[in-house]
């Protein structure tokens, strides 16, 4: 046997022979005895319960060869509530594999047809497909996955093909090298057709990401900056580039030599692209848009990539670089180690970007926008019924102990 002795924080209660400690235990985790705990909280930061007070405590007492069947009723009725409990998160898991296997059918449908075939055995049962938020986060994933896959809408062979926007973009950038207002980087390897993830439609072209986007990297911070005028200024961290929105409220600031200020100066349309840390923040893309913040910084393992034309839409390659196929690369070429994993400069360059034609890539913004505002009404009506589910299961259960 262990002996020893308690903290002054810690009370011993110690029960008659004809009180079943474990009955008088199990009171002690009821909400009646919350309830009564609450009248003695002393207001404090950290509320405290002096023996003083436990000792005027109520308790509901039966007779000894009662209070062993209400103990043994408790403990079998627990059981079931940890049998259902189980049952449920079964029937989960179930329910959302047969989500993602039914969703995965729309991916690999090989045309139109095939697609509208498949929908069509969604949206049967829709209603009970799409009831919980793992459900509808996989519906949203798909979504996107259908989008920068050209799946979404139907092409137009009158669009304008993606290849001459992309000669655009090289006569521009070659341009900006050439005035000294980027500069030039290694050449990369061309694109094999192993590395493609998948076929484009008619009109759509593969490029890398440097193809399309000047990249740089931001503040390093620990330099030594001694003899040089330096001024404090705001700038994004990991912490604030989530998955598709930026999170501002923690900015942290920070001091640069005055001269820097328009190298690492984030502009409105920049996207901004982690390095790493755990598995869901490597290459987590949002993109920057000017607020009432006059002026905004990035620190080194935030990534700016800024479009080389206004045509440009960074809507689309924020999508990209947020769904499924790119999220594979930065997977498979990231640094890892334990928990965490990173890309560098040059992985992020040479990442694949599916471009479609201007005309048609509109048409599946506006598409995507549309059914992920939907996606977004079904999980709040979702929450809002949950929390109503919440408010009623507390009131039949303060119904029946009052």
């Amino acid at each position: 046997n262990l002996s020893g002795a308690i903290a002054s924080s810690l009370v011993i209660v110690r029960t008659l022979p004809l009180v079943n400690n474990e009955y008088v235990n199990l009171y002690f985790n009821t909400p009646v005895s919350y309830r009564y705990i609450k009248k003695y909280d002393n207001g404090t930061a950290q509320p405290n319960l002096a023996a003083t007070d436990l000792e005027r405590f109520l308790v509901p007492l039966a007779s000894l060869s009662e209070q062993k069947r209400i103990i043994a009723k408790i403990n079998e009725l627990m059981s079931l509530c940890d049998q259902l409990e189980q049952q449920s998160l079964t029937s989960l898991d179930v329910h959302q594999q047969l989500v993602e296997t039914l969703l995965a059918t729309l991916t690999a449908s090989q045309n139109a047809e095939e697609l509208a075939e498949n929908w069509a055995r969604i949206s049967q049962h829709f209603d009970t497909l799409f009831t919980t938020e793992a459900s509808i986060d996989a519906l949203k994933q798909t979504i996107l996955q259908l989008a920068v896959m050209g799946k979404l809408v139907p092409q137009d062979p009158n669009d304008e093909p993606a290849s001459e926007l992309l000669k655009r973009i090289e006569q521009e950038k070659a341009q900006l090298v050439k005035e000294g207002k980027i500069k030039k980087q290694k050449p990369l390897p061309p694109i094999s057709e192993e590395e493609k993830p998948f076929e484009l439609p008619v009109g759509w072209e593969w490029c890398r990401f440097e193809d399309i986007v000047d990249i740089q990297s931001g503040i390093t911070k620990g330099r030594k900056l001694q003899g040089r005028k330096l001024v404090t200024v705001p700038y994004l961290s990991v912490a604030n580039v989530q998955r598709g929105y930026i999170d501002l409220s923690v900015v942290k600031t920070t001091e640069i030599p005055l001269e820097e200020m328009e190298k690492y100066k984030v502009y409105n349309s920049d996207l901004l692209i982690t390095e790493g840390g755990d598995w869901d923040k490597v290459g987590r893309t949002a993109i920057w848009i000017e607020n009432d913040m006059s002026y905004m910084a990035h620190q080194n393992h935030v990534f700016k990539a800024r479009k080389i034309l206004p045509e440009q839409d960074v809507v689309w390659l924020s999508n990209f670089l947020n769904g499924p196929f790119a999220r594979e690369y930065f997977s498979g070429s990231s640094k890892q180690t334990t928990n965490l994993a990173s890309i560098n400069k040059t992985q992020l360059r040479g990442c694949l970007i599916a471009v479609p034609p201007k005309e048609e890539k509109e048409r599946i913004v506006a598409k995507f926008n549309d059914l992920l505002l939907i996606s977004d009404t079904l999980k709040s009506r979702l929450q809002s019924a949950q929390q109503t589910q919440l408010h009623l299961a507390d009131a039949l259960t303060d119904a029946a102990l009052n």
